[in-house]
């Protein structure tokens, strides 16, 4: 499978390459939403985890845009937050396709929603 992981975070986005590596998944990893569009180019992703606080282009306007394009429309997207107030991400999620981590949260709660959902 492979897997978008946009985080800021220089710590998250180490444990998710190195978790997704080690349960067979391929990554490509951005900072941002903006280098995240950049990334994608001519790729096919299956799953998209993005954290939601970022700079240059957040995870919530990195959604919309990526919703936009009929490649991704369906993607299953996983928002990845240490915020409490979650409205704004509860409103623009999708059931059966948008989920929601909070930070911290337990790598196996992150593998239970891959051999849960994704396949």
């Amino acid at each position: 499978m492979r897997v978008l992981a946009v985080e800021d975070e220089p710590e998250y986005l180490e444990m998710l390459k190195l978790v997704m590596k080690s349960v067979g998944h391929s990554i490509i990893v951005a900072s941002n939403g903006v280098e995240a569009l950049k990334a994608i180019e001519g790729e096919k992703i299956d799953v998209i985890l993005s954290d939601v606080r970022m700079p240059a282009m957040g995870g919530l306007e990195f959604h919309k845009r990526i919703r936009e394009r009929p490649e991704y429309a369906n993607t299953p997207f996983i928002f990845l937050t240490g915020a409490t107030d979650l409205n704004a991400v509860h409103a623009v999620c999708h059931p059966g396709r948008d989920m929601l981590l909070k930070k911290p949260f337990p790598v196996d709660q992150l593998l239970k929603l891959f051999s849960g959902n994704f396949k």
